[in-house]
């Protein structure tokens, strides 16, 4: 199956959402994270460390970081998708270079009780603005070819080719689409911008995610064989920071090209604005779709 270039567009613009609200996987680069001593098979069993090597949850970090308490790979995503909405709103940034173009965004979330509320923006590589109201997106993007205007987007229609930024947005499609790992390891203690936390690696199915999250099975052309994802997490179970590298195959073969993101979470609980856009600045047309 072959995607069409709008539908690749799309497809391309949910990772990159994904990546800004940063509760995704992508594939990681093992350089520099340092050697894992407790890791949790696809069977939720942890493997014992290797002889005369102390756990690093029990250890303070090299820089003097004491550890929070571990989460296993069952508890992971179910306490730290409590612990977000307990906090209720948090803002977050992302910086990501894919084939030496670089991309920022930056936003501000809210869980509603439709489900979670955002407004972000990217400026760079792939510059856009998103609105995440209910069941209502209006995103703005030149590149996307919508000009200065909104477009609104029915998130409830199933048959939608949009309906994928929609998952891509929500943190809890994405936990109960995440929540069984092949592996997770505890890379060890440190320290995010003064906070206390425990360094994760998660390693995903790509194939099993796409499925979960219902978005076309052609999308795995754009992800490696495995999914793996940093994420530096509090002793409150919130996230505090994450990172990835993913190396996207290039269409009809070729040079395959590298997209490394690294993105901070904070403001946990305080006032955060997000509004639909004025009626006058909205359309429902998508250009090209």
């Amino acid at each position: 199956m072959r995607l069409s270039p709008v539908a690749r567009r799309l497809g391309s613009a949910a990772l990159v959402l994904t990546i800004g609200v940063g509760t995704t996987a992508c594939s990681g680069d093992d350089s520099g994270s340092g050697s894992s001593s407790s890791a949790t098979d696809e069977s939720g069993a942890t493997s014992a460390d290797e002889p005369g090597e102390e756990s690093v949850a029990d250890d303070e970090s090299g820089d003097g970081t004491e550890a929070p308490g571990e989460l296993s790979a069952a508890d992971f995503y179910p306490a730290v998708m409590e612990a977000m909405r307990e906090a209720e709103t948090f803002t977050f940034e992302t910086v990501t270079d894919a084939a030496g173009q670089g991309q920022t965004m930056t936003g501000e979330a809210r869980f509603g009780d439709d489900g979670i509320e955002m407004r972000a923006s990217s400026t760079g590589a792939q510059q856009m603005e998103l609105i995440l109201l209910g069941q209502a997106m209006y995103m703005k993007s030149p590149e996307l070819g919508t000009g200065d205007t909104w477009v609104k987007i029915d998130l409830s229609d199933p048959n939608s080719l949009f309906g994928m930024i929609g998952k891509a947005t929500d943190p809890e499609v994405m936990f109960k689409a995440l929540e069984e790992p092949k592996k997770l390891e505890l890379v060890g203690a440190e320290d995010v911008d003064g906070v206390a936390t425990n360094h994760y690696r998660i390693t995903l199915d790509p194939t099993k995610y796409l499925a979960a999250m219902d978005f076309p099975a052609a999308m795995a052309d754009m992800l490696p064989k495995e999914l793996v994802s940093e994420m530096w997490v509090d002793a409150d179970d919130l996230p505090r920071k994450f990172a990835q590298t993913v190396e996207v195959p290039a269409v009809g073969g070729g040079q395959s090209t590298t997209s490394s993101t690294e993105g901070t979470y904070s403001d946990f609980g305080t006032d955060v604005e997000i509004e639909a856009p004025p009626a006058s600045e909205v359309t429902e047309d998508f250009p090209g779709a």
